[in-house]
């Protein structure tokens, strides 16, 4: 029989390995801190020693999964943490990526999109707007730095002048100006 990660097998029976941690009081599946595991004092939990430059975030797992709204402290299932600090569960992490490349919560990228970004770029670039929209613009939010600016006028796609990504949203229209930012 193939073994798996944190289980073994005797004679048809299937063994689960848990350990103790003392700081979050609980037993969990693995190994144990120090093999497969390490307590993060600031998040206040176990994370998985893949995780060690994690972002971290005060009692980071001591909310519920964004998706299945599972509780993530207690729960059994793997955790993965996202590039902002927050959590959810792996599981759920791999189903909402395939439609989504936001973090539920704050909204900031969930990885490098400099490839997706670049087709977008390539894409307006030979696209033309109506004569009526050419000149306005609107006022935008950039989801990723956090910065206010503007951008020419586009029903999908607003590139933010300050770091370059188009994960942003639109805060304000306005009308026909010069001082667009030019992407």
């Amino acid at each position: 029989m193939v073994l798996e990660q944190n289980y073994r097998f005797c004679r048809g029976f299937v063994f689960r390995t848990v350990y103790h941690c003392p700081f979050c009081n609980l037993c969990r599946l693995g190994k144990g801190l120090g093999s497969d595991f390490f307590h993060c004092m600031t998040c206040n939990c176990c994370l998985s020693v893949k995780l060690v430059d994690h972002k971290c975030r005060e009692k980071g797992l001591e909310t519920n999964c964004p998706i299945c709204c599972d509780f993530l402290f207690t729960s059994s299932a793997s955790v993965r943490a996202l590039p902002c600090g927050h959590f959810m569960h792996s599981a759920c992490f791999q189903a909402y990526t395939c439609s989504n490349y936001i973090c539920p919560i704050c909204s900031k990228s969930l990885g490098d999109m400099a490839v997706y970004f670049g087709m977008l770029d390539a894409l307006l670039a030979s696209e033309q707007l109506p004569e009526e929209y050419r000149d306005h613009c609107q006022d935008i939010l950039c989801n990723d730095c956090g910065r206010k600016g503007t951008a020419r006028f586009h029903w999908l796609y607003h590139k933010c002048g300050s770091c370059g990504s188009y994960n942003t949203r639109v805060i304000k229209m306005s009308s026909t100006e010069s001082n667009c930012t030019k992407h």
